[in-house]
């Protein structure tokens, strides 16, 4: 499978201001990941799932689902982010926020790229009836913060705005790992110990932890 090129008006990584201005967003040149001939994996993806049941899934527009646990209470984001070939601003300034690094209270632009292996992700869950949110453990990072934690790597694509870590309800950690991998847009890493899965847009890759 081929996954897609960055939007050019996004500049992932940048700190997200409250006098951010609004940027011009440019039709994207992805080239929209395919899902039909994909290479079979375990499981319940073993069927290519996504592809039999919606062969337009990248054409339609794009929704996620998130959920965040803060000290003031669970924040969320449900809705489309993409669609007619745009990155829709607000729904993706809203979806920064929830995945801001939240001790330091720093939002970021997160990588577009990101959002749509967590969609695809989202996509296979509800061919398995699964419809959940994905909650959000860790997002952006600042360089202190990820300095602080133990096993951290200390060039983190979470520092960037490239990373994402968390759960689905209904689905478990080692399905879910395997749903992500399949869409093969970059890194994956499965912790069992504490139920939890790595996603990010870096290079192909993964793991397994604790």
């Amino acid at each position: 499978m081929r996954f897609w090129a960055m939007p050019e008006a996004v500049e992932v990584g940048k700190e997200l201001s409250n006098e951010s201005q609004s940027p011009t967003w440019q039709s994207s040149r992805r080239a929209f990941l395919k899902m039909t001939g994909a290479a079979c994996v375990p499981g319940l993806l073993a069927t290519s799932a996504l592809a039999q049941a919606a062969p337009d899934f990248w054409s339609m527009p794009r929704q996620i689902w998130l959920q965040r646990k803060t000290a003031r209470g669970v924040e969320e984001f449900r809705g489309v982010y993409f669609a007619d070939g745009k990155l829709l601003l607000e729904p993706y300034l809203q979806i920064c926020r929830i995945l801001r690094d939240v001790r330091e209270d720093v939002a970021v632009q997160m990588s577009p790229v990101l959002l749509d292996i967590l969609c695809g992700v989202q996509g296979i869950a509800r061919v398995h009836g699964v419809e959940a949110p994905l909650e959000t453990t860790s997002g952006h990072r600042t360089a202190r913060h990820n300095s602080r934690l133990e096993g951290a790597a200390r060039a983190s694509l979470h520092i960037e705005g490239r990373a994402w870590d968390g759960r689905m309800p209904g689905m478990s950690p080692a399905i879910m790992s395997e749903a992500a991998k399949y869409l093969r847009g970059g890194g994956v890493g499965l912790y069992v110990d504490r139920r939890f899965v790595h996603v990010d847009d870096g290079r192909l890759r993964s793991w397994s932890g604790r």
